[in-house]
């Protein structure tokens, strides 16, 4: 829940910073150099008065006075120059334009008419600002078009200096930006990571509520995970109490009757056994929690312990040898009381079938038990009848046969496989799987 609310977040977050950052520096960037072809459409326009108003117009020739003109206009390499030109040729041209290679274009533009445009000329680029205009003489009117032209240089060095500074801003907002929001990110999610964190301990069963101080928005989960967890614990002791109350309220009565002469009868004392056996069945089986809510993970180490050292002394005098391979950190995702009843069930049958030698081995991921023993085995017709409740096999002398039918019915309970076939060890081999939980 946390990992994915985080993932979002994150997303959104780095999506935010992928799209507003590069399209805002798209947008300055353009802004400005719109604003440079802006400016440059003004200056060439004052340029271009400038030269109308020192225009003298004879019979055969245009003359300027370059006084009123601007340096660059007389200055080689200056990358301002200007043109008058009529319908056929050029009548006059700057200083400036022996170094540039521009030819301007004989427009017929309509008198009174200008027009600004990029033109490029031998893979070389130019503003230029062209007018029309008619000049008086005598009885007739001269048709000219003056020509201001400027370098794309001259407007492309401030673009790359100012694209350069942009640039270095960019990199150093967005270093900023991304720090912020990598803390903004840990401070606003911590929450969650603590939530998680504790909630992982409460499955592991390293405590038993939530404790962490959360914001407001968290306190109600928190709250609320609590009083289930308060509520599931509740049920599962009160439940296990009255179990406990019921057992000793049947047991008295069998123990009466088992000491009375009448239990001596056979048919009497079969009836007996059998009201004993479903009672310790159906206890054992509505003891069991199942799959919890909540799936504690036990360490299986120390119940393996446990019930070795308690299986060596009854079986003692068989000189029964368990071999146990299992990690030291394989942990059940579930109830202590159900893997001690499945193990406790399954290595006690396999100790008393035995000859000398049983065998347990534990993996994980899957979780799975299998335990073998070196006895006469078990015929593939009679392997389903083991988890039928009331039945025994002829080698065990000893139990009701009630508690493979309780392995079963728990492993059921996690959505777990029992399965039963030959061992290595010439005798039945018992293999539990439980999917991971």
């Amino acid at each position: 829940m946390s990992l994915s609310l985080k993932l979002r977040q994150g997303l959104i977050s780095l999506l935010l910073f992928a799209f507003l950052l590069p399209g805002s520096f798209i947008a300055i960037e353009r802004a400005f150099y719109t604003q440079l072809v802006t400016n440059t459409e003004q200056k060439l326009e004052v340029h271009l008065y400038a030269i109308l108003s020192e225009i003298q117009v004879s019979a055969d020739k245009v003359q300027l006075s370059n006084v009123a003109l601007a340096p660059d206009f007389s200055r080689p390499n200056s990358g301002l120059s200007a043109f008058i030109t009529n319908e056929s040729d050029v009548l006059w041209q700057s200083d400036s334009s022996i170094t540039q290679q521009f030819e301007p274009e004989l427009l017929q533009l309509l008198p009174g008419k200008s027009d600004f445009r990029a033109d490029i000329q031998y893979g070389q680029k130019y503003w230029v600002l062209s007018i029309a205009l008619l000049f008086d003489q005598g009885d007739s009117t001269i048709p000219l078009t003056v020509h201001v032209v400027q370098s794309d240089h001259l407007l492309n060095t401030p673009h790359q200096s100012f694209l350069r500074t942009l640039i270095r801003w960019y990199l150093g907002i967005a270093l900023v930006l991304l720090l912020v929001m990598l803390l903004a990110y840990r401070w606003t999610t911590r929450p969650l990571s603590m939530l998680d964190h504790e909630i992982r301990r409460v499955e592991s069963g390293k405590q038993e509520q939530l404790t962490g101080k959360y914001p407001t928005e968290l306190m109600a989960l928190k709250e609320d995970l609590n009083l289930l967890l308060a509520s599931q614990n509740r049920q599962k002791q009160r439940y296990r109490h009255h179990l406990s109350d019921l057992a000793h309220a049947l047991k008295t009565p069998l123990a009466v009757l088992n000491t009375s002469p009448l239990s001596e009868q056979p048919e009497l004392k079969e009836q007996l056994d059998r009201i004993s056996a479903m009672i310790d069945h159906q206890l054992k089986r509505a003891s069991s929690s199942g799959q919890d809510v909540w799936k504690k993970q036990i360490p299986l180490q120390p119940l393996l312990d446990k019930m070795i050292n308690a299986l060596g002394k009854i079986y003692q005098h068989k000189g029964c040898h368990i071999v146990v391979d299992c990690p030291e950190d394989t942990a059940f995702k579930g109830d202590e009381t159900d893997m001690m009843e499945i193990l406790g069930n399954l290595l006690d049958n396999a100790c008393k079938a035995c000859q000398y030698q049983v065998r347990l081995h534990v993996s994980s991921h899957p979780f799975t038990l299998v335990v073998e023993d070196d006895g006469p085995g078990i015929p593939s017709a009679r392997r389903q009848q083991l988890f039928q409740r009331g039945t025994r096999l002829d080698t065990y002398k000893e139990g009701h046969g009630v508690g493979l039918s309780i392995v079963a019915e728990l492993v059921s309970s996690y959505n777990g496989d029992l399965e039963v076939g030959d061992s290595e060890l010439g005798g039945a081999r018992f293999q539990v799987r439980f999917p991971d939980l």
